[in-house]
């Protein structure tokens, strides 16, 4: 990684695999994954449910650590490399360098102390000059970043509506300027219209303080509204990943056309759902070649044996033994 010809990114990923023990061997969770997110862009990473999207972003900035986990590769955040770093240094990082929006809100805050005191104690955490007159008017510039009022800084988070307890996370995540945030199924069991509302909200946050964001989701179409770029995952892999308009205009792999048709769009003319069948592979022994292989209808001989490497088509990276140039016939986008 050259970090002296230019800026580093906030965030890069480079050749990572993840293993986790188990009593039938070890679940190759990640598998020779790299990635990267420039200052200012939301890249979103999409997939199933198991496809690795979570596991990725967590190894990689040491939210889950060996003995639990095996971790080979490397990770940056701001050119500085995040495995071989001390955990001291690890902890000033955190929350004033990168931050996350986990799954569960609700989890995610402290339930009996009131969210004024929850940030006061991440500020004090971070700065040795902490006072608290100058911790509240913090507190009080995020809660109005996200629409919260103020007066909301006084309540326990049993108080707050779903919504509310979402946006809160997010004004936590937001309260020391970091340059990364990571936010992992950020409308997670929220109905439609409060789900619309935070998408939008991410957007202007996004847009109007300039920090990278790694958004993490099983939703694809939400993906293609609110990111830059677009990765899509499956069996612990890369199996596309290009700028979100041109998976919008033309999605190249099986897997992401797939994950295309099963959901609904978030506005526009409503068309039919079709789910994708069988299941996703065992990770303890996954198949030989595409992972997506025995579920995918435009199946031939080669991806049962061979793993198809990502190679460029156009602006997109792509993994797909379709790709090649002898199979591009059988192809139909």
């Amino acid at each position: 990684m050259d970090q002296d010809t230019k800026t580093p990114p906030a965030f890069a990923v480079e050749h990572l695999t993840v293993r986790y023990p188990s009593e039938r061997g070890w679940v190759q969770a990640i598998r020779d994954v790299s990635l990267q997110v420039e200052r200012g862009k939301l890249v979103g990473l999409a997939g199933e449910s198991g496809s690795g999207k979570s596991t990725l972003v967590l190894a990689a900035t040491r939210v889950i650590r060996p003995p639990q986990v095996a971790v080979d590769g490397q990770s940056f955040i701001n050119g500085r490399s995040i495995l071989n770093l001390r955990d001291a240094e690890l902890r000033k990082m955190r929350w004033s360098t990168f931050s996350f929006v986990t799954q569960s809100a609700m989890n995610a805050l402290n339930p009996v102390m009131r969210l004024r005191d929850q940030m006061r104690d991440t500020i004090r955490a971070h700065d040795r000059s902490y006072q608290p007159s100058v911790a509240d008017a913090r507190a009080r510039e995020v809660m109005d970043m996200v629409e919260l009022p103020s007066s909301k800084l006084l309540s326990y988070p049993h108080q707050l509506s779903g919504g509310q307890r979402q946006r809160a996370v997010i004004a936590l995540a937001l309260l020391l300027r970091p340059d990364l945030i990571v936010m992992d199924e950020p409308t997670t069991a929220l109905d439609v219209v409060v789900q619309r509302e935070i998408i939008d909200l991410i957007r202007r946050l996004q847009n109007d303080q300039g920090f990278a964001v790694v958004l993490i989701t099983h939703d694809l179409s939400l993906l293609l509204e609110v990111a830059h770029h677009v990765i899509v995952l499956y069996g612990g892999r890369v199996m596309e990943a290009g700028p979100a308009e041109q998976l919008v205009e033309n999605p190249l792999h099986p897997y992401s056309q797939a994950l295309m048709h099963s959901f609904p769009p978030l506005h526009g003319a409503v068309s039919a759902q079709v789910g994708i069948p069988g299941a996703p592979p065992d990770m303890v022994s996954p198949p030989p070649g595409c992972p997506f292989a025995p579920r995918c209808d435009r199946v031939m001989g080669i991806c049962r044996t061979t793993m198809p490497l990502l190679q460029t088509v156009g602006q997109v990276d792509v993994a797909c033994h379709l790709m090649n140039d002898q199979n591009r016939e059988v192809k139909t986008l």
